[in-house]
This record gives structure tokens, C-alpha cells and sequence, in this order.
């Protein structure tokens, strides 16, 4: 890719989310990268409502003091559909985690741009 390019993608998932905060996908933005984030689609696959919390964090630290969503209520067999422009430079990642291990699913779409 060249300088300005730009790539629509699925930069993460669909994965289910944990318990724990977690960075999401399979790495941090690389090196002369831009991540956009376009959609975030949760889904709750249980019975129970449940929480989910989003954040931006690096390549080895957690989104708690970066959060964006923080006890996002998602009821029982819904799905939220979050529209965003977010931008992730390198080394960033998206981090994140639900109060049930499994319960939610998680996917991102966006674009990878070269800067």
C-alpha cells in the first residue's frame, strides 16, 4: 500500500469476548498505520442482559483509562450496532470485555490506511 491508501476490512472477529480486559484481534496497529473504526456489531447470545465495556489501550495495556463504553447494557438476545469514526495510531488496540465469558460476540469493521 501506498502513503494514503486505504483498505476496507474487518479488523476484528468475529470473536466472543471475555470476562477479563482483553486486547481484541490479532495485534496492535503496526508501524506506519492507521486503523479507522467504522462498526462495532455486539451481539449477546444469552438469556440475560449483559455489560460490555470498550476502550483503547497499547500494545500490552488495557482500555480503563481510555474507555468509550463503560457498562454498555446489551439485552438478552439483542445486538447493538455502534457507527464511529474512531482512529487507532500505531501500537494502539481495541481492549475490551463483557461481565460473562462468551456471552457476547464482537465484530469490527473499518478500514487499515497507510500514513
Amino acid at each position: 500500500m501506498a502513503t494514503g491508501d486505504r483498505k476496507e476490512t474487518r479488523l476484528i472477529g468475529p470473536s466472543q469476548l471475555t470476562a477479563t480486559d482483553a486486547g481484541l484481534g490479532a495485534a496492535a496497529v503496526a508501524t506506519s498505520r492507521e486503523h479507522i473504526i467504522k462498526q462495532v456489531i455486539l451481539s449477546n447470545t444469552s438469556g440475560t442482559d449483559r455489560l460490555v465495556y470498550l476502550g483503547i489501550g497499547g500494545a500490552a495495556t488495557g482500555g480503563a483509562t481510555s474507555r468509550f463504553l463503560s457498562a454498555l447494557p446489551i439485552a438478552a438476545y439483542d445486538t447493538v450496532v455502534l457507527d464511529t469514526a474512531l482512529v487507532l495510531v500505531a501500537t494502539e488496540r481495541l481492549w475490551g470485555y463483557a461481565d460473562l465469558t462468551g456471552a457476547v460476540n464482537i465484530i469490527v469493521t473499518g478500514w487499515i490506511k497507510e500514513v
